[in-house]
């Protein structure tokens, strides 16, 4: 009787511990990147073959993936399949599913909670942390072409397109406007082209001309220009630009038709811009560095590399929601969305893989068993008073 009152606490003292983890993991249902934990039990048995309790053999984590939910920011990134983020800290790696990064001062992706570097992978495919302090600011682009299209009309005796703003290779903002004169009567379907600067200074000219069918004729549909360097007190070096009036033959680009005296010939610039500062920093599906400058251009940057476990089990909890992995363990690395690894659901945050109907269930199993195994010790403890009363105590 005395040994089933042990056996008895041995269940109590088991089942108590299995509520300790069932605890553990209703708290951490909400916490990022959390993976809960089933108590296995093993019997013991005494010298003699004779079962005298149970007692907790180990404790397994869970490792399929918990629910992805949209948090809006853009350095918050969840894996959607297989693979875990890879970290690094003074030499060490580190493994997670928990993407909350942020940008450090020096432009370095890292884990929020430990300040860990992400790791990416570079041009070359080598393993390299994430940096971005480079592409902070898009540089200054030289323009170097304009073009022009509408209908520069053969009513019409002249046309302006002012106010054209081209950049040199500092940046500089340099305002430009076109005169356009009708110079048919002197030959054919000809336009003389004059360049001034926003003070009315003539820093270029040219001519443009169009066949009989409207179209620019071949040699005649672009005009090269020098703006001089030291244009309204600009910093930057002389520039050449191509003013380009289209393909001859088309009628896709500038043509010369009759339309009264209105012209519509209008001017665009091909490339060139100041320098642009970033407005968001973004990842896409690829786990690719997205940013986009303040003129809407965009620059892909670094890509994120993920690990992959055949055996996940075999991996070490380092704390809530870090594993690591020593040198025995095979770990195979690669892109999102390649071979094996998931893509990425950017803007997202994977929660905890824990279900609270299951913990519910099997904290009513816990709790069955606890209050079988109390009872147990009670009727042994009844059972020994008894078995007291009647030698006379």
């Amino acid at each position: 009787m005395s040994q089933a009152f042990f056996t008895a606490l041995s269940g109590m003292l088991t089942f108590s511990g299995n509520l300790d983890t069932i605890s553990n993991n209703i708290s951490n249902m909400n916490t990022p990147g959390f993976r809960g934990s089933d108590v296995f039990y093993r019997n013991l048995i005494n010298s003699r073959g004779v079962g005298i309790g149970p007692q907790i053999l180990d404790q397994n984590l869970r490792f399929e993936s918990g629910d992805i939910r949209q948090t809006g920011n853009g350095t918050n990134l969840a894996i959607s399949g297989q693979g875990y983020f890879i970290l690094e800290k003074d030499g060490e790696y580190f493994y997670t599913r928990a993407g909350q990064f942020t940008f450090d001062n020096d432009g370095v992706l890292v884990d929020q909670n430990s300040d860990s570097r992400v790791m990416g992978f570079d041009e070359n495919g080598v393993l390299t942390e994430i940096n971005v302090q480079d592409l902070l600011t898009l540089p200054p682009e030289v323009t170097s072409q304009i073009n022009f299209e509408g209908n520069l009309s053969t009513g019409d005796d002249a046309h302006q397109i002012n106010d054209i703003r081209v950049f040199n290779e500092i940046g500089e903002e340099i305002l430009v406007n076109f005169n356009f004169t009708n110079d048919t009567a002197n030959t054919a379907g000809n336009w003389l082209v004059e360049v001034t600067d926003e003070n009315g200074r003539v820093i270029g000219n040219g001519e443009v001309r169009f066949g009989p069918d409207g179209t620019l004729l071949d040699g005649f549909n672009s005009v090269d220009l020098t703006i001089p360097a030291d244009i309204n007190g600009t910093l930057g070096t002389a520039m050449d630009v191509s003013l380009s009036f289209g393909e001859p033959g088309s009628f896709s680009s500038t043509t010369s038709f009759s339309g009264g005296t209105v012209s519509t010939a209008s001017a665009t610039i091909e490339d060139g811009n100041a320098a642009q500062p970033f407005v968001s920093i973004n990842f896409n599906e690829q786990g690719e560095v997205i940013i986009r400058y303040a003129n809407d251009e965009e620059e892909t940057g670094a890509q994120l590399a993920l690990a992959f476990f055949q055996n996940e089990n075999a991996l070490n909890q380092v704390d809530g929601y870090r594993f690591s992995a020593n040198s025995a363990i095979d770990v195979q690395m690669g892109e999102p969305g390649e071979d094996v690894f998931g893509s990425i659901a950017p803007g997202s945050i994977e929660l905890s893989n824990v279900e609270l109907a299951r913990e519910f269930a099997d904290m009513i199993i816990v709790q069955r068993g606890y209050q079988a195994s109390s009872r147990v010790m009670n009727v042994a403890n009844q059972m020994i008073e008894q078995l007291y009363s009647n030698t006379g105590g």
